[in-house]
C-alpha cells in the first residue's frame, strides 16, 4: 500500500570554510582594531569587503546545494506514487495508463521545477496515445530532498525506483520506451539513459532531450560572474569539500560533470534547443554538438522558451519525430 506524506528535506550539508572565515576575518578585525589607533577606517573597509565576498560565497553555495522547492502537482489525470528506498526516502511518481497498447515516455523535469512541468511539455505525447510516467527529482515537487544535492545521486535514486517499480507495469501494454529529459532532466537523463534501458524491461528507443544542460562547470562559471566572481573560488572549494563529505561518489573529479566525461546515451537521441535559450544560452548544445554521433537529430527553434509555456514549435516537432 502506497504512503501519501508531505516531502522531507535532510539537514543541509554546511559550508564549513565560509562559516569559518567569517569568523576568523571578524575576530582578527575586532583585535586589529583593539590594538591600533590607526588605519581604522582601512581595517573596517577591508573587513567589510571580505565579509560581502564570504556572505556571496555562502548564498552561492546554498543556491547550488539545496533547490527551491514548489509543492505542485499534475493534473488529476495522473495517479500519484510514492516509492521509498531502504532508508524510507520518497521518490515520487505520476503515472498514467491507457487501456491500448501504446509507447510510454518517462520524463525529467529540469532544476526548481516538477512533474506539473513535465505534463506540459510530454503534452505532443500523451495526445499520440502515450503512457506516461513522470518522476519528481530529490527535492523537487513532493519528493525527499538531499543533505547534498547532486545529478549523480538523483540518477541513481531513479534507477533504484524503476528497477523496483518497472516489475509492477504491465509489460502487453508497453510497445516501446521513450526517456524525456528537460534542462537538469537532460543532464541526468545523458548520464543515466543506458543504465536505465538496461534495467528497464522493455529497454530505451529513443532520448528526447529539450534544452539540455550538458555541463555544472559551466552552469557554474555562468551563475558565479559579474560580482561574484571573487567569491567563486572559496565557493567552488566549499562545494568540492561538501561533495566530498556528503555526495554519492567522491571518485568523481569537477571536470566529469560535463560530457563527454558526464556519459552519452548510446540511444538515438532527438534533441530540441531553444534558440534564445535564456537559462543555459548556445553553450550547452554546442558542448553536445561536439560529441554527437550520426544517429542524432538537433532542432533549434527560434520561437521556444527554455521557461514558462510559451512552446514555439514543440508540438509540430516533436510530432513529425515520433510519427518517423
Amino acid at each position: 500500500m502506497n504512503q501519501i506524506r508531505s516531502p522531507i528535506d535532510p539537514p543541509l550539508s554546511q559550508p564549513i570554510l565560509s562559516k569559518f572565515l567569517i569568523a576568523f576575518s571578524i575576530v582578527i578585525g575586532i583585535l586589529l582594531i583593539l590594538k591600533t589607533d590607526v588605519y581604522i577606517p582601512f581595517i573596517l573597509f577591508s573587513l567589510f569587503c571580505f565579509l560581502i565576498v564570504c556572505f556571496i560565497s555562502l548564498a552561492i553555495f546554498y543556491g547550488f546545494v539545496r533547490p527551491k522547492r514548489k509543492l505542485r502537482r499534475p493534473s488529476e489525470q495522473f495517479e500519484r506514487i510514492d516509492w521509498s528506498t531502504a532508508d524510507d526516502e520518497f521518490i515520487v511518481r505520476y503515472e498514467k495508463w491507457n487501456e491500448t497498447r501504446s509507447p510510454l515516455v518517462i520524463a525529467i523535469h529540469g532544476w526548481q521545477s516538477d512533474s506539473s512541468s513535465s505534463e506540459y511539455r510530454i503534452q505532443p505525447f500523451l495526445d499520440n496515445g502515450y503512457h506516461s510516467v513522470m518522476i519528481d527529482l530529490p527535492g523537487h515537487g513532493f519528493s525527499d530532498g538531499l543533505k547534498f544535492w547532486s545529478a549523480i545521486e538523483c540518477g541513481e535514486r531513479i534507477l533504484s525506483m524503476l528497477s523496483n517499480e518497472a516489475k509492477n507495469w504491465d509489460l502487453k501494454k508497453i510497445s516501446s520506451v521513450v526517456l524525456f529529459g528537460h534542462s537538469m532532466g537532460g543532464f541526468i537523463s545523458l548520464r543515466h539513459a543506458n543504465r536505465m534501458s538496461d534495467l528497464l524491461p522493455v529497454p530505451i528507443s529513443r532520448v528526447y532531450l529539450e534544452s539540455p544542460m550538458t555541463s555544472f562547470p559551466l552552469v557554474f562559471k555562468q551563475r558565479t560572474s559579474g560580482s561574484k566572481i571573487i567569491a567563486r573560488c572559496i565557493s567552488r572549494i566549499e562545494m568540492r569539500w561538501a561533495y566530498l563529505r556528503d555526495g554519492p561518489d567522491p571518485d568523481v573529479k569537477w571536470n566529469e560533470f560535463q560530457v563527454p566525461e558526464w556519459g552519452i546515451p548510446r540511444i538515438p537521441i532527438c534533441i530540441l534547443q531553444a534558440k534564445n535559450d535564456i537559462a543555459l544560452g548556445p553553450y550547452h548544445v554546442e558542448l553536445l554538438l561536439k560529441n554527437a554521433a550520426d544517429d542524432w537529430e538537433i532542432v533549434i527553434d527560434p520561437e521556444l522558451q527554455h521557461n514558462g509555456k510559451n512552446r514555439g514549435n514543440a508540438v509540430e516537432q516533436y510530432n513529425a519525430w515520433m510519427s518517423n
